[in-house]
């Protein structure tokens, strides 16, 4: 008696964990959001641009990846800034793989605001405030960023999610446009 009670105190626990699991998964999915139909733009350059707000002093760090997720490797440079200190953050993105169109996607993530939100994490105690909105949320392309005391090195993910209709302020839900990690250094 006491096995078949603690067996099915088991079944009912494990029944309640993979219940309340499913509930969760399904309410934190980003399938409700797909790339536009058509021709995709790849990104095969994007730079990130930090300008110390007190003395303009600017460090410059890049992504730059000619072929896109072609085989060739990009070519990653990082940045080193200065602890208790203050930065404008603006970004620079380009898709050249066509050399006769170019196509700039930081203006086309600006003109469609209400699509796109630029994330950036926040390693070493690196605080990042987006300044620009699409009228409602914030967008991410100008960004203020505030060093801690902490100093070392790490790498800062940059992620462009694009959120059309369901676009809320947060970095989730949508469907990851681009993604990259940039070395940084605090000192």
């Amino acid at each position: 008696m006491q096995k078949t009670n603690l067996l099915f105190a088991l079944i009912l626990g494990l029944s309640i964990t993979f219940i309340a699991c499913s509930k969760e998964d399904k309410s934190n999915t980003d399938t409700t959001v797909t790339l536009p139909a058509g021709v995709q733009d790849t990104v095969t350059s994007f730079m990130v641009f930090f300008t110390n707000t007190i003395d303009s002093s600017a460090e410059v760090a890049s992504y730059d990846d000619p072929d896109g997720p072609g085989p060739k490797s990009p070519n990653i440079g990082g940045v080193t800034l200065n602890k208790n200190a203050s930065y404008k953050i603006t970004f620079f993105i380009e898709d050249a793989t066509n050399p006769s169109k170019i196509t700039y996607l930081d203006t086309k993530i600006k003109n469609n605001g209400k699509e796109y939100k630029i994330c950036t994490s926040n390693p070493l105690g690196i605080n990042v405030t987006a300044k620009d909105s699409d009228g409602t949320f914030p967008i991410g392309l100008v960004n203020d960023l505030l060093t801690s005391s902490t100093i070392g090195s790490d790498n800062m993910n940059f992620t462009v999610k694009y959120q059309k209709s369901v676009k809320n302020g947060q970095c989730s839900p949508g469907v990851v446009y681009f993604s990259c990690n940039i070395p940084i250094s605090v000192q």
